[in-house]
């Protein structure tokens, strides 16, 4: 376990850390507040949060929209309403969820059925690394507390643009045998010696990286600024990858995904970016509520064009 208190001072994504003690105080009176209610009031603040930003166009619910309309272009007007309804309401049961698994340490309480480990452990006991990458779909803290309570884990992350919030979440995720690296180059090389060493690592890939650490390919049908870090770090480490994610059934238990992702890693940038934006979309597609569409997957543009969800 790493102590996030020894953690230097960073950069979310270009943007200067600020200091903010109120708000993080107030952000954590919620955690804690949340992690001591019950499930069905957890069940209903979901609902009211949706309800909410359906009537009142909040931005979470008109970028969720808007990248529905680009993703699935397929779908009725209707269904995509649907979806970014069910999808928010999703994200509102993640709020108390996220909370006990923080402050109560009841990970392991969400976690049902898990698939395709005996595949990762096998890699295992050879001495090869395993990598992980996976998408903003189910819940990604269950995600990640399953693979440190299972195996010795290392996760990179974008740092908080609050600085105390670094601590909450590096406590929060730090229980087990996890430790928190930042997206910078001291973390891409902890990540490879790690694997190198034969252990677990892990990158949420579907984040817009910085403009100059990225390759414009399709994501869902429209072209989308894709990270290749996750390409590097494989190929230096020679580990397999994986992606992961955690899907809720209707027991409210989340099924652990672990899925092979077979690529040729001497692949150009453009050719790995795009196969590994295939193996998420699959999943996307296939549990779209579960996806957070509220996210602005697509605000960079290739040829400097206006941001999408710019009004």
């Amino acid at each position: 376990m790493t102590n996030p208190t020894d953690r230097p001072n960073s950069k979310s994504k270009g943007k200067p850390v600020q200091s903010d003690p109120f708000k993080v105080k107030l952000i954590c009176s919620f955690i804690s507040f949340f992690s001591t209610m019950p499930a069905f009031v957890g069940k209903g603040f979901a609902w009211v949060f949706a309800v909410c930003s359906k009537v009142f166009n909040t931005r979470s619910y008109a970028t969720s929209i808007k990248n529905l309309r680009i993703c699935c272009p397929e779908k009725t007007e209707q269904e995509q309403k649907e979806i970014a309804f069910a999808s928010l309401k999703h994200t509102g049961k993640l709020f108390f969820e996220v909370a006990k698994i923080w402050r109560k340490c009841q990970g392991e309480r969400f976690i049902g059925t898990v698939y395709g480990e005996e595949l990762v452990k096998g890699k295992l006991e050879k001495k090869q690394g395993v990598l992980f990458t996976g998408s903003h779909i189910g819940n990604w803290e269950v995600a990640l507390y399953y693979l440190g309570s299972r195996f010795p884990f290392h996760c990179m992350y974008r740092p908080p643009r609050q600085q105390e919030m670094d601590e909450v979440i590096n406590v929060g995720r730090c229980q087990n045998d996890t430790t928190m690296v930042k997206g910078d180059s001291r973390g891409v090389m902890h990540l490879i010696n790690v694997l190198k060493s034969g252990e677990v690592a892990a990158v949420l890939s579907d984040q817009e990286p910085g403009r100059r650490a990225g390759v414009f390919v399709p994501f869902c049908g429209k072209e989308a600024l894709t990270m290749t870090i996750v390409q590097r770090i494989q190929k230096k480490s020679d580990a397999c990858l994986f992606q992961v994610a955690a899907i809720k059934k209707k027991n409210n238990l989340y099924d652990i995904h672990l899925i092979p992702i077979d690529i040729d890693i001497d692949a150009t940038e453009e050719e790995y970016a795009r196969e590994v934006n295939k193996q998420l979309e699959a999943l996307i597609k296939k549990f779209p509520e579960q996806y957070q569409w509220s996210y602005k997957r697509f605000k960079t543009t290739e040829c400097g064009g206006p941001n999408p969800y710019r009004k």
